[in-house]
């Protein structure tokens, strides 16, 4: 069985000055006192900003204009059509009720990166740390990792040292419990359960749990909501409710061909660099596929449908911690930390699906080899006798 280590604490300061380095700028400014130059820039009191694909895209949405329309109406009318489609469409909205978005800039390249609504992204990673640290010290949680990233988000794994959780019937399964803080500009402050399975380390969170809690703003209200939240994890020892049951249900339901697919397409897409066949350790997909193609059968023409009926021959419970084991274990492509804690959330919301995709599979097929009706009845039926 692993070790549970927690950081100590010059590396948490350490990660701590690295998120919030990392964190973006905000500016609250109302539709009408912008212009569209075109879709890589906006201008603002004669200075013109450049705009990334994303932030143009959120702004596309706030206008209710939809991307594909856009893209064919730049494809016909050029950049400038789509400029006056844009500010037509933004001057409408204006006159009509003067929307406040919020809009994020990355400091280093002075890029607009994001457009959300007003009120987003006001709880400031300096301000979140020391909300965090507050609990952390009155709940005695140990944290185990600190993680962000260039998008100015920031993560806290922590544990309790007296929450321990052990699966009946399971003698593999012993996990810390505990929580993550998160703090991202689109979703918030948020608190979920977090789990660290002893015997390997695997780290897991889900925004999926019940118990996840989020908040954009440092009013009374949502602290004093906060607090009695934390109050009912607390007495829990941070574990979530039908844990026990979802991992033994896990354990006993095959994985589809299209869980392992969407489990791989979440390793690959943590980095550029991370190798298909690599990550076969992990995801033995190749494995997976080779076997139905041994069977006659070519994974390659199978319906979303049909590969969501499809058996990976790997339990949604191995998958799970396949994902996790890399996010937490893996050190070869060395993949900031925001991604890996990321890639522990997708395998958390893979656990905690209302249901696998198997699972309403019956495995009895009393009419494998016979049909229900007789010739003669079925052209009965269908009024032809």
């Amino acid at each position: 069985m692993a070790n549970l280590t927690t950081l100590s604490t010059a590396a948490f300061e350490q990660a701590k000055k690295e998120a919030i380095g990392n964190e973006l700028m905000r500016k609250e400014i109302s539709l009408s006192e912008f212009n569209v130059v075109d879709n890589n820039h906006i201008e603002i009191d004669g200075v013109r900003i450049e705009v990334t694909d994303k932030a143009f895209g959120k702004l596309l949405g706030r206008l209710r204009i939809p991307k594909a329309f856009a893209k064919r109406f730049s494809e016909g009318f050029g950049n400038d059509g789509l400029r006056q489609l844009v500010t037509m469409m933004k001057t409408m909205k204006s006159n009509y009720n003067d929307q406040t978005v919020t809009l994020m800039v990355d400091p280093s390249t002075r890029k607009i990166t994001d457009i959300l609504p007003a009120g987003y992204a006001a709880i400031s990673n300096e301000s979140f740390f020391d909300f965090a640290t507050r609990y952390i010290d009155q709940y005695g949680l140990g944290v185990t990792h600190v993680g962000s990233n260039p998008y100015g988000g920031a993560q806290i794994n922590c544990v309790s040292k007296d929450g321990m959780f052990h699966v009946p019937g399971m003698s593999n399964e012993v996990f810390n419990t505990g929580v993550t803080f998160r703090n991202t500009p689109t979703n918030g402050l948020q608190v979920s359960p977090y789990l660290s399975r002893l015997i390997c380390t695997n780290g897991m969170s889900s925004t999926q749990f019940a118990e996840t809690f989020g908040l954009h703003q440092f009013t009374d209200k949502n602290i004093n909501e906060f607090n009695e939240h934390m109050i009912r994890m607390a007495s829990t020892g941070f574990q979530p409710v039908g844990l026990a049951d979802t991992i033994k249900k896990a354990h006993n339901t095959d994985a589809s061909l299209a869980e392992m697919q969407k489990a791989m397409s979440s390793i690959l897409s943590t980095d550029k660099a991370v190798d298909y066949d690599y990550v076969q350790r992990y995801i033995p997909i190749t494995r997976s596929m080779k076997a139905y193609e041994m069977a006659g059968a070519d994974p390659n023409t199978f319906t979303a449908n049909q590969l969501k009926n499809a058996k990976s021959g790997m339990s949604v419970w191995d998958l799970v911690n396949g994902m996790t084991n890399f996010a937490s274990n893996d050190t070869r492509y060395s993949i900031d930390d925001q991604k890996m804690g990321n890639l522990m959330i997708t395998a958390g919301n893979i656990l905690t699906k209302k249901q696998y995709d198997t699972e309403g599979l019956l495995t009895v097929d009393p009419f494998a080899n016979r049909s229900l009706l007789t010739e003669a009845e079925g052209a009965r039926v269908r009024g032809e006798a």
